[in-house]
C-alpha cells in the first residue's frame, strides 16, 4: 500500500483518452523523434501553459471551459467582457490575452492570435507571457520558431520553460526530424541539462529524458546513458527501454538487468508514484498520470481513491474537475470488476456536462461498452451523427454490437473501420481483436512495423501483459486473444528487427473482456 501525502493542488480540465492506451504513441527512437501521445480531447486543451492558481475573475475559467468545448466564439465574448475591466490584475491580464490567442487560433485566425500574445509579451515579459506565445507557436505548427524561442532563453530565464506543459514540449521535439534534427537535439540537451521539469514536476520528464538517453546512445555515451536510466519510473517509458532495439546496448548492463528481477519494476513504479504524491502541486495531467501508473502495476482501487481526492479537492476550490478524472476513475472501477460503478460513474458525467462534445461522447461509450454496456454504448453513439462514423466511435461500435451478437451492425461497422486501416491502424486492429479476427489483427499488426511513426506503438503492443484483474478468464477474454496473437510467427517476424518481446509486469490496459 502507498504512503499518500497529497498536496494541495486541485485538478483542472483535462484531456480525454479515447482509446484507453496507457501507452505513450512513439515512432522509432534511433532516427525520428518519439511521436506525442494520440490523444483525442472535448477540443484542443487551454492547459498548455501553467497560469494563476486561481483567478481573479471567473469569467476567465468559464472562457477556458468554452475553448475545451471548441465554443471559440463564446470565449472570446467571455474574455472581451473581462478585457474591459480596468481594475483586472496583471495574472488575469496575461491569462485573458493567452486565452483570445487560442480562441482566435480556433477560429483560424492565427496571425491574429500570435500577434496577442507577442503585444502582451513586449508589455509584459515574464514567464508566462512567454510561454504563452511558445504555447500559440507550437498550436500553430510553427514549431521551428517554438525550438528557436526555447534556445533563445538566457541561462537565468531558462527556468520560463517550466510553465510549459510537457505535452507541449513533445510536440515539439516530435516534430523536428530529418532536416530540423539537429535542432530537435539541442532543444533536448538544452532542456534536459536545465533541468526542465514542466509546471509541477520535480524532475525531467520520463519521455523527455528517453530521447535524451537515445541521444546519448547515438554518441556513443554508453555509461552517461545507463546513468540517466536510473531516474525513469513510469510504466510505459520502461516497457520502451527494454524492448526497443534502440536501446539495446544498454539491455546488458547491470542496472537494467537489474529491473528483470521480480518485483523491480513495479517497485521502481512505486518509487516514482510515491515521489509525485509528495508534491505540492499537482494538476491534471498529473493525476491522471499517476492514476494510469497506479492502474498499470495493478493498483486500480489506489487509482480510484486518488481520483476521488482530486475530484474533492477541485470541489473544494470550486475548480472544475474536467471529464478525464471521472472516465479514468471509471476506468479504474472497471478494472476491479465493479462495472456498476463504472456505468454509473459515466452515466453521471454524461448527465452533468451541457452539450457533451462527441469527442467525450465517444471517451463515454468506450466506457459503458468495456464496462459490459453494450447497448447503451450503441444508443449513445447513434446519437453522434456524422462523428459516429469516427474510427474510435466505428471500433466501439464493432466490439459492442458483436457481444450482442447483432452481426449485420458489426460487420458494417468493421468494413468502414477496415476501409480506414491506413489512417486508423490502432482501432482497426481492436477491432479485429474484438471479434476474434485474428488472421486480420496480425495484419494490421504487422503492417505496423514497416511504417515508422507507427512502429513503437506496433512494438509496444506486442508485448505480454501481467493479467491483474482476471488471472484465470475465459481464453474468449481479448486479454488472451491478444497475447495468442502476441505469439503468432507473422508477428514474431515482424517485431524481431525492430524489438523483442517480453513479459512485463504491467497490466495491458488495452485489453478489454468481450
Amino acid at each position: 500500500m502507498l504512503f499518500w501525502a497529497f498536496g494541495d493542488a486541485g485538478a483542472a480540465a483535462g484531456v480525454v483518452n479515447l482509446t484507453g492506451l496507457w501507452i505513450v504513441i512513439a515512432s522509432t527512437l534511433a532516427a525520428a523523434p518519439v511521436q506525442a501521445a494520440v490523444v483525442a480531447a472535448p477540443s484542443a486543451p487551454t492547459a498548455l501553459v501553467e497560469h494563476a492558481p486561481k483567478p481573479a475573475d471567473a469569467r476567465l475559467e468559464r472562457a477556458a471551459g468554452a475553448i475545451d468545448e471548441g465554443r471559440f466564439a463564446d470565449a472570446l465574448v467571455l474574455v472581451g467582457s473581462v478585457q474591459t475591466d480596468v481594475k483586472i490584475p496583471g495574472v488575469d491580464i496575461d491569462w485573458a490575452a493567452y486565452l483570445e490567442a487560442r480562441a482566435l487560433v480556433g477560429l483560424g485566425r492565427g496571425d491574429d492570435g500570435e500577434a496577442k500574445v507577442r503585444e502582451r509579451f513586449r508589455e509584459s515579459p515574464n514567464g508566462y507571457t512567454w510561454a504563452a506565445l511558445v504555447a500559440i507557436l507550437a498550436t500553430r505548427g510553427l514549431y521551428e520558431k517554438a525550438a528557436s524561442a526555447i534556445l533563445d532563453l538566457e541561462e537565468e530565464t531558462l527556468i520560463y520553460a517550466n510553465r510549459l506543459r510537457p505535452t507541449i514540449i513533445d510536440a515539439i521535439v516530435a516534430s523536428l526530424d530529418g532536416a530540423n534534427a539537429k535542432l530537435r537535439d539541442r532543444v533536448i540537451v538544452r532542456l534536459v541539462e536545465g533541468r526542465y521539469t514542466g509546471p509541477s514536476g520535480r524532475r525531467v520528464p520520463d519521455l523527455l529524458r528517453l530521447r535524451y538517453i537515445n541521444l546519448l546512445l547515438r554518441e556513443r555515451r554508453v555509461e552517461d546513458a545507463v546513468r540517466q536510466t536510473d531516474a525513469l519510473e513510469s510504466p510505459a517509458i520502461l516497457s520502451m527501454l527494454l524492448t526497443d532495439k534502440s536501446f539495446e546496448p544498454l539491455w546488458e548492463h547491470p542496472s537494467l538487468r537489474g529491473l528483470l528481477a521480480p518485483g523491480a519494476l513495479v517497485a521502481r513504479v512505486e518509487r516514482g508514484v510515491q515521489t509525485q504524491l509528495e508534491s505540492q502541486t499537482m494538476n491534471a495531467s498529473d493525476w491522471l498520470d499517476l492514476m494510469r501508473s497506479l492502474r498499470a502495476i495493478g493498483q486500480s482501487e489506489e487509482a480510484v481513491r486518488l481520483g476521488l481526492h482530486a475530484l474533492e479537492q477541485a470541489r473544494k476550490e470550486k475548480r472544475p474537475a474536467g471529464p478525464a478524472l471521472r472516465l479514468e476513475i471509471a476506468s479504474a472501477y472497471s478494472d476491479l470488476g465493479q462495472t456498476w460503478a463504472a456505468r454509473r460513474t459515466a452515466r453521471e458525467l454524461l448527465r452533468e456536462v451541457v452539450s457533451a462534445p462527441a469527442s467525450l461522447r465517444i471517451a463515454i461509450a468506450d466506457v459503458l461498452e468495456v464496462s459490459g454496456d453494450d447497448e447503451g454504448a450503441i444508443l449513445l453513439l447513434s446519437s453522434l451523427g456524422s462523428a459516429a462514423k469516427l474510427p474510435e466511435a466505428l471500433k466501439i461500435e464493432v466490439c459492442a454490437a458483436h457481444d450482442l451478437d447483432r452481426a449485420g451492425k458489426r460487420d458494417a461497422a468493421l468494413a468502414e473501420l477496415a476501409a480506414l486501416v491506413d489512417t486508423a491502424p490502432a482501432q482497426a486492429l481492436a477491432a479485429f481483436v474484438c471479434v476474434g479476427e485474428s488472421e486480420k489483427a496480425a495484419g494490421v499488426l504487422t503492417g505496423m512495423f514497416k511504417r515508422p511513426e507507427l512502429r513503437m506503438t506496433a512494438i509496444l503492443t506486442a508485448q505480454l501483459y501481467t493479467d491483474w484483474a482476471r488471472p484465470g478468464s475465459d481464453l474468449n477474454d481479448s486479454r488472451y486473444r491478444m497475447k495468442a496473437l502476441v505469439a503468432s510467427a507473422s508477428v514474431q517476424d515482424a517485431i524481431k528487427p525492430y524489438a523483442r518481446t517480453m513479459a512485463l509486469p504491467f497490466t495491458n490496459v488495452n485489453a478489454r473482456v468481450n
